[in-house]
């Protein structure tokens, strides 16, 4: 009982610091965290509403370790904008955002989702390839030789 209410108490904590709003809201808080030099909380509120983020938890610690890798690499966040914002579905939403960094640009693809009544983030990560980016902010992986 006692590791339930546990495990409930985290959850409930979690998802009030997540980020709330439309899609295009939640990612701009997003990379202010990033800006701030928070890269571990920012990708922990990102997440905070997605209820199977229990199930991901060692892909979150994956993707926060290339995410500090990144600063070191390219250096501080400068700013960001908009390649492509894309509405699937009216329950599926597509942004791909550009992360300007000092010495390199990164892409990031976020795909949100919304069940009911609220969005939450179903999948994101980022690239430093741009180039692999096609006009819609699609990835475009071409077949070995």
């Amino acid at each position: 009982m006692k590791r339930s209410l546990s495990v409930l108490l985290l959850l409930f904590s979690v998802n009030s610091w997540a980020y709330e709003g439309t899609p295009q809201e939640q990612v701009i808080q997003f990379f202010q965290d990033l800006a701030k030099g928070q890269a571990s909380d920012a990708i922990d509120k990102l997440y905070a509403s997605n209820p199977l983020i229990a199930q991901k938890s060692q892909q979150l610690m994956v993707l926060k370790q290339e995410l500090n890798k990144v600063a070191v690499l390219y250096g501080d966040l400068l700013g960001t904008e908009n390649v492509h914002y894309e509405q699937l579905s009216p329950s599926l939403v597509r942004i791909v955002e550009l992360a300007k960094h000092e010495g390199h640009p990164v892409t990031w693809q976020f795909y949100f989702y919304k069940p009911h009544d609220v969005w939450m983030i179903d999948q994101g990560h980022f690239e430093d390839q741009y180039q692999l980016i096609d006009r819609k902010g699609c990835s475009v992986r071409h077949a070995p030789n």
